[in-house]
């Protein structure tokens, strides 16, 4: 049952019929090849997933943004967003999977030199390589400047050393962007960012496990004197603070908000299908107003946050600045998700607490939907800087150009 999102007027009737034919394919793939391995990999609890990897790497959809020159499939913001809400329809956890590292890519893509990408973006687009950002430390959070990790010159290489924590798809990542800080900190220009290769010396992957998305995982990584080659750096030194913003607001916030749209339709059809089919004296659970005004909210909320999830997919494919609109994609499918699990709850009774049900599992992969990207109160901060100042440039405007 999920609603047609693609004959929304912003969206072109020729481009809306690929957009389409994508959905129709995606549904097919993750029929056959995604639906069978969530059981399992629901059952494992939490862990690193590498079925899913090597069944997504086939798709191509791991360059969905990056340009056919380097193997690409250049579909755009609006197809990526195709992709994730049809795949977390399914796993939740699967999308997590994949939106981890087409945001991953975004440094290399949008900042690396021309050598940089192509060494890493081939093997990216063909799903043989991938990517992961490390940004996030203990005790920082978004506060993206107060970064603690160092990066030390010493002749042609810098020496990391610190610690990054909620790094998606860590132990899966086969190259990791990471943040670290080569000036005096509080200054814009204070932060670095380094690709830094599985495997290199002094990189170690720690477990640090979650209540949902069982498969996916968001690990710490340690780096204890990693030297990383200064060809190895993304950008210029000092880029790093718009490595980390452009990464998260142009690609982390619609990338979420799509995940938190496939999460959110699944469970609406589940309960939707519960209430229809739950006897109550002669007819069932559906036929009571209280139960129809919930799953009617639910549809409204779901309508709502796809609105806006697509309306900034489709400004940013149309090379629009819109940083205010990433802001509230992510923003409005996350409490538009969690109005939903609250009905969910309500209609579910008891049944909804229990281990193993698939309304339990949805809500508890819909929490970690909520701290990626900023959490709903950064988002708010945002948009209120949008009106009130201090004005900031638009981390998409480097992107549409």
């Amino acid at each position: 049952m999920p609603a047609d999102f693609l004959s929304h007027p912003f969206t072109p009737e020729e481009t809306a019929e690929d957009h389409r034919r994508l959905r129709q394919q995606a549904q097919a793939f993750t029929s056959e090849h995604i639906a069978p391995l969530t059981a399992p990999m629901e059952a494992r609890g939490p862990h690193t997933d590498h079925t899913v990897r090597a069944a997504l790497a086939e798709t191509g959809w791991l360059g969905v943004l990056l340009c056919n020159g380097w193997g690409g499939l250049a579909l755009g913001h609006v197809a990526k967003t195709v992709i994730l809400q049809v795949l977390a329809f399914t796993s939740p956890a699967a999308a997590a999977i994949l939106q981890a590292s087409v945001l991953g890519a975004a440094p290399i893509a949008e900042f690396g030199s021309e050598e940089m990408q192509r060494a890493w973006l081939p093997e990216i687009a063909a799903g043989r390589c991938w990517p992961t950002i490390a940004v996030t430390e203990p005790g920082r959070g978004s506060h993206v400047l107060g970064i603690e990790t160092t990066a030390r010159r010493s002749g042609r290489q810098y020496i990391l050393e610190g610690e990054k924590v909620l790094v998606g798809n860590a132990a899966l990542g086969d190259v990791h962007c990471v943040v670290a800080r080569t000036g005096k900190a509080g200054k814009a220009n204070s932060l670095t960012a380094f690709l830094v290769e599985k495997g290199t010396l002094g990189l170690d992957i720690v477990p640090a496990p979650v209540n949902g998305l069982h498969g996916f995982s968001v690990d710490t990584v340690r780096l204890t004197r990693v030297c990383v080659p200064a060809t190895h750096v993304i950008g210029h030194v000092g880029d790093g603070l718009a490595v980390a913003q452009h990464a998260s607001v142009v690609y982390g916030r619609l990338n979420l908000a799509a995940v938190a749209l496939g999460t959110h339709q699944r469970l609406l059809q589940e309960t939707a299908q519960r209430v229809t089919t739950r006897p109550r004296y002669r007819g069932n659970l559906s036929d009571l107003d209280t139960v129809r005004h919930r799953i009617a909210d639910m549809q409204h909320h779901l309508m709502t946050a796809e609105l806006a999830a697509y309306h900034a997919a489709h400004l940013l494919d149309q090379g629009v600045p819109c940083d205010p609109w990433l802001h509230h994609a992510k923003l409005t499918a996350h409490r538009a998700g969690a109005a939903s699990c609250e009905h969910a709850k309500q209609l579910w009774g008891g049944h909804a607490a229990r281990l193993g049900s698939t309304v339990e599992q949805f809500r508890r992969d819909f929490d970690l939907i909520h701290a990626p990207a900023g959490p709903d109160d950064l988002q708010l901060i945002r948009l209120a800087e949008h009106i009130l100042g201090p004005h900031r440039p638009h981390w998409s405007a480097h992107h549409t150009t």
